[in-house]
């Protein structure tokens, strides 16, 4: 390689990608940055092609360029690119070119540089405009780097599990039992189930789902996860089973004496968690590097306090106006009695996002959605401090980014990419990153392969999974297309869900009502009345659909659609409506 400065050498990078040489596949973008990289670190001997199908197109180690012929394709392609450049290009440029028969890069000073060696004066001056070139381009390499490793992450998070680089086990996780006369067993219970869950998670090669029973897990699981927690003579007892599939085979079980403590029941459940991945892997021959240690719990509190803190599992699962008033009142006093309980601020901000994204169980008073996203974000940012890993920390500071007043998409790139680098195969993670990819960034593609990855792994997934599929039929012109999406939709459910089930119905052939007609009410959503039922040509109370429309600030082209067809739908007069 000539000697040439390397900032000269990326001001030619640059060049060329502002020059649209390379076409819009980020591919040759992406091939180009790694060549340059590899040969300005001195490592230009290592580029061969099997590394380049590995580190640039994300193909298996096991690639064989036989076989397949995306380097030698994307090479050739990239050569012509940089022809077509220095035809034009200014000669005082490096001339950046690759050999036919190779694939490394070979790097010469331009045809302008030539000539007698400049006076010092000038050469100090294009050294300070190539430093400050420089100052000015790394940012946007670096910031182009982070984002082509997000859109990894998302890629490989939505690529099927059958073509992952090892075996990636299903194991099914039913809701756990609770037995005997404790306060908040119940929560107990539930929350002990859905925490192994989330930490079996955490490996890359576990998915895990919830389905509503046995039967339905032996449709698609390998395994089955079931337990119940048990109180008895001032003790809490666990008792656990892990059953293997089609086989129906118990292949490990416990049985354990808890105490009376958070501390205790937190120690049982790293301890069985140990004991199943140690199980699994070794009878699958899991790689050591795959095995990773679940992220660090707060433990100092007491059981009441992990009572409350587990109740965000349930409510989540069905949110009710009861649990919530019971579980925003203890969530409080928990935080501020242990305010380094980062699991308990992340589940104190996710409570709010409930109520600050759709109304639901609203506090009273002026400025109320406006006090809820205040104190979502200030929980959340606490949950980012006091436990960065954890998923409910993650799914908090996702929706805060995208959803929240503040709209930060590189924020939410950022934690969603952390969320699902972390927690690969986690259905109801990657079903809330695919919405928000397509309903509020526009990336249909990337975000409805999120979720049809999740509604794989999730064989009885809930109606919000459904959410991305329905709104994407119901910007088409299909009528019968968006009438099966929603079908999938809760009508009682979240008000986007009753919405959508609402508009879809209202499209069907001679919609409107014989008799008295049915409402669906957006603005009763801030109370804690049940919501109305909605039946083939529903009515709206327009004002309110428009607004949480607006309020939602989806995409400009979802937004327009969803309240042309609000628009569109029976024209009732707010007065008719209860």
């Amino acid at each position: 390689m000539a000697p040439l400065r390397h900032e000269a050498v990326l001001e030619a990078v640059a060049a060329i990608r502002t020059a649209g040489v390379l076409g819009r596949s980020p591919r040759r973008a992406r091939l180009l940055d790694y060549l340059i990289d590899r040969e300005l670190s001195g490592h230009g001997e290592d580029i061969k092609p099997h590394a380049i199908a590995v580190e640039v197109f994300d193909r298996d180690p096991r690639f064989d360029p036989g076989r397949d012929s995306i380097v030698r394709t994307e090479i050739g392609r990239l050569r012509e690119a940089l022809a077509r450049f220095y035809a034009l290009a200014d000669p005082e440029l490096p001339v950046i070119e690759i050999p036919r028969g190779s694939c490394r890069p070979t790097l010469r000073p331009g045809p302008g540089e030539s000539g007698p060696p400049p006076s010092p004066w000038p050469r100090r001056l294009a050294a300070l405009a190539g430093l400050m070139m420089l100052i000015a381009i790394v940012p946007m390499l670096w910031q182009a780097h982070v984002r082509q490793a997000q859109e990894r992450v998302f890629a490989a998070a939505a690529r099927p599990i059958e073509e992952a680089p090892y075996r990636v086990l299903r194991v099914a996780v039913l809701p756990f039992r609770a037995e005997g006369r404790l306060e908040g067993i119940e929560d107990l219970a539930y929350g002990f189930g859905a925490e192994i869950a989330t930490d079996l998670a955490a490996h890359p090669w576990i998915a895990t789902s919830a389905p509503r029973d046995a039967a339905r897990a032996a449709e698609t699981a390998d395994y089955l996860l079931r337990g119940r927690l048990m109180w008895r003579r001032d003790t809490l007892l666990a008792q656990l089973e892990l059953i293997s599939f089609p086989g129906r085979r118990t292949v490990w079980t416990t049985f354990q004496r808890i105490g009376d403590s958070a501390d205790a029941l937190q120690e049982t459940e790293r301890t069985v968690l140990g004991q199943i991945v140690r199980r699994l892997g070794a009878a699958h021959r899991v790689r050591p590097e795959l095995m990773r240690a679940p992220p660090p719990r707060y433990a100092e509190s007491d059981l009441p306090d992990l009572s409350c803190l587990m109740g965000i599992h349930r409510y989540l699962a069905a949110p009710a106006a009861p649990s919530h008033a019971a579980l925003s009142s203890c969530l409080g006093r928990v935080v501020d009695s242990h305010p380094r309980y980062g699991e308990a601020w992340a589940a104190l901000a996710l409570l709010r996002l409930d109520e600050a994204r759709f109304g639901r169980n609203l506090r009273s008073g002026p400025g109320a959605v406006a006090s809820a996203w205040g104190d979502a974000a200030r929980a959340t940012s606490q949950a980012l401090r006091l436990a960065p890993q954890g998923l409910m920390t993650l799914h908090a500071a996702a929706i805060l980014a995208i959803e929240g007043p503040g709209r930060d998409t590189a924020a939410f790139q950022a934690h969603a990419a952390r969320l699902l680098e972390l927690y690969p195969h986690h259905p109801p993670s990657l079903a809330m990153v695919g919405l928000d990819l397509a309903a509020y960034e526009g990336r249909w593609d990337e975000g409805l392969a999120l979720v049809a990855q999740a509604l794989r792994l999730e064989p009885d997934a809930p109606g919000r999974f459904h959410l991305a599929p329905a709104l994407k039929a119901l910007m088409g012109a299909d009528d019968a297309a968006a009438l099966a999406a929603v079908g999938r939709l809760d009508p009682a459910g979240s008000p986007l869900e009753r919405l959508l089930v609402a508009l879809a119905r209202a499209r069907l052939p001679g919609a409107a009502p014989a008799g008295p007609p049915a409402a669906l009410a957006l603005a009763a959503t801030a109370t804690d009345a049940p919501p109305p039922p909605v039946v083939a040509g529903a009515l709206f109370d327009r004002a309110a659909a428009e607004a949480f429309v607006r309020g939602q600030r989806y995409t400009p082209g979802l937004e327009t659609e969803l309240l042309r067809q609000i628009a569109a739908a029976d024209p009732a007069p707010a007065a008719a409506l209860p």
